[in-house]
C-alpha cells in the first residue's frame, strides 16, 4: 500500500511539473513585457541606427544610453542588448563608430582642411582630444593626422 501511495505522489508531482513548465510566466524585460527574440532586437537596433543617423545624435558630446532609449521609447536594457548583439561593441564604442565616420569625412572633405585635429574631434562629438585619438586609432589603425596626410596625398 505504501508503494502505491508513493507512486501516486510521484505521478502527481510529475504532472504538476509538466503543467508548470508549459504554463509558467514568461521571462520579462523589466517592464512586464515578454523578453524579446532576435528579430525584435534587430528591429530595435535598426530603429536606433535610423535615429542616430537621421538626427545625428552622435554629435551630442553628452549622449547617454538613457537619452537614446527615451527617444526610442524602449527601456535601456533592450537598447543596450540590441547594440551589443548587432552593433560594434558596447554603447560608447557604437556611438564612437558614427563619430569616427563623421570625422573621416571632415578630415578628407576639403572644406575642413584648415581645422585642427582638436576642432575635428569637437565637431565630431568627442568630448576631448585623447578620446578622439584613441577611438580613431583603434578603428583605423592610424592617427587622425596620419589619416589626413594619407588621404590628401
Amino acid at each position: 500500500m505504501n508503494w502505491i501511495m508513493i507512486a501516486i505522489g510521484f505521478t502527481i508531482l510529475g504532472i504538476a511539473l509538466i503543467w508548470y513548465t508549459k504554463y509558467r510566466p514568461k521571462a520579462t524585460n523589466g517592464n512586464g513585457k515578454e523578453d524579446l527574440d532576435e528579430e525584435e532586437l534587430k528591429e530595435i537596433f535598426n530603429k536606433t541606427i535610423e535615429l542616430i543617423t537621421n538626427e545625428k545624435y552622435y554629435l551630442n558630446k553628452n549622449l547617454k544610453l538613457s537619452d537614446l532609449s527615451n527617444e526610442l521609447s524602449f527601456n535601456e536594457r533592450l537598447v543596450s542588448r540590441a547594440i551589443n548583439k548587432f552593433g560594434s561593441g558596447n554603447f560608447n564604442k557604437f556611438i564612437n563608430s558614427f563619430r569616427i565616420e563623421h570625422s573621416k569625412e571632415l578630415l578628407t572633405g576639403g572644406n575642413f582642411d584648415h581645422y585642427t585635429i582638436e576642432a575635428i574631434a569637437d565637431e565630431s562629438g568627442f568630448s576631448n582630444k585623447v578620446s578622439f585619438y584613441n577611438a580613431f586609432k583603434s578603428d583605423t589603425g592610424m592617427s587622425p593626422t596620419q589619416f589626413r596626410a594619407v588621404k590628401q596625398s
